[in-house]
């Protein structure tokens, strides 16, 4: 099974390297950098820290792909996640993979890092569709068939956006309301040169009557273009 698991892995991780390598022409690649501070992670309607969580992340981008790292940890007994995903765009539709690992979950010393990146990682495929004004989201777990549907807008400057979901997003396990949320984001201006990106959300969880009020901060992030590149092949 763990060769089974391997060989898929690699299959996917060589699918995504061929992708980005083809796209880079005539393009510019960039490359990003950063972290944000959350008072907690909330993640489609649920709680997944009882405090701060830091969340940074890594990306590099070239035309319509983009491939990345996202984590979040917190110092609170809570999950710890590191995720690898992939994103293509073609005009209004966004697909993305994305393989959802826990780092600790893993004991030190049983398995190798492929080993457990090929066998514990939860693999999810994403379609997001923009309609005008509207977002529309689809989301499901290969191996659980845990799926995800969410439609969001703007509403002048707050976004809001309702999600149902089933499986381990809702209690009895079938598909019902999940999310309500309403966000608001705001750049401070500390100086002429300098502002603080902050973000704030009100969200709330019909199924599990949970309700969430969270404000994030991003205090670091680094942007590096690189000149058009015409690879030949």
């Amino acid at each position: 099974m763990k060769n089974l698991n391997l060989s898929k892995l690699i299959l996917k991780i060589a699918l995504v390297v061929t992708i980005v390598l083809s796209s880079m022409q005539e393009v510019k690649a960039q490359f990003d950098v950063g972290a944000d501070i959350m008072s907690r992670y909330v993640w489609r309607g649920a709680g997944y820290s009882n405090g701060p969580s830091i969340q940074p992340y890594m990306s590099y981008a070239s035309g319509d792909f983009e491939i990345g790292f996202w984590g979040a940890y917190a110092n609170d007994g809570q999950v710890d996640e590191l995720d690898l995903y992939a994103s293509y765009g073609i005009g209004p539709v966004g697909l993305t993979l994305t393989n959802y690992v826990f780092p600790d979950n893993m004991t030190p010393g049983t398995v190798t890092p492929v080993e457990y990146w090929a066998s514990e990682g939860g693999w999810e495929g994403t379609i997001g569709l923009e309609l005008g004004p509207i977002a529309l989201t689809y989301a499901t777990f290969f191996d659980a068939g845990s799926n995800y549907i969410a439609a969001g807008t703007s509403l002048g400057d707050v976004d809001l956006t309702i999600g149902l979901g089933d499986d381990f997003y809702t209690t009895d396990g079938d598909m019902g309301l999940m999310e309500i949320s309403l966000g608001y984001g705001k750049d401070i201006m500390i100086t002429e040169d300098f502002s603080l990106p902050a973000s704030g959300s009100l969200i709330y969880n019909p199924d599990a009557d949970q309700m969430y009020l969270v404000f994030g901060i991003s205090p670091v992030s680094y942007t590096h273009l690189t000149l058009p590149t015409n690879r030949e092949v």
